[in-house]
């Protein structure tokens, strides 16, 4: 989220208040996430991790798929750039692909995870354009 300023100059956190991290059709938004290692998620009690994505991630915790760990789908084209470390990119019934510092993806929309496999912390930058939802 960004910090704008407000008519009477003073600074307002948008984040405070924001029902989505998802921006709507033709709005954008940016994100910043840090991936820990995927080992650390072995040992998380689910439902307090659940309850904590849901009020860190609104809008996005609840499109995660609860029997696959890390998949979900937004109605977004985004672009997503390794900005440290290195990341899997998992798609649905597709290839894993590891992405490195400097590599970038376009989503349109598709099902997918990220994983870090490795003992270092992952950051990844994604900038998204919200759109209307395709229909089969």
């Amino acid at each position: 989220m960004q910090d704008v300023t407000a008519p009477s100059g003073t600074p307002t956190d948008l984040s405070v208040t924001a029902q989505s991290l998802l921006p709507g059709p033709a709005g954008s938004g940016m994100t910043m996430v840090r991936f820990p290692p995927s080992s650390v998620f072995a040992s998380v009690d689910v439902t307090a991790a659940d309850a904590e994505q849901r009020q860190a991630l609104p809008g996005l915790a609840h499109r995660l798929d609860p029997q696959r760990p890390g998949f979900h789908t937004t109605p977004t084209v985004d672009y997503a750039i390794v900005l440290d470390g290195e990341l899997w990119l998992e798609l649905d019934h597709g290839p894993q692909t590891l992405l490195r510092r400097g590599d970038v993806v376009i989503q349109n929309g598709t099902p997918h995870a990220w994983h870090n496999r490795t003992s270092q912390p992952a950051i990844l930058a994604a900038v998204s354009v919200g759109t209307h939802p395709v229909s089969d």
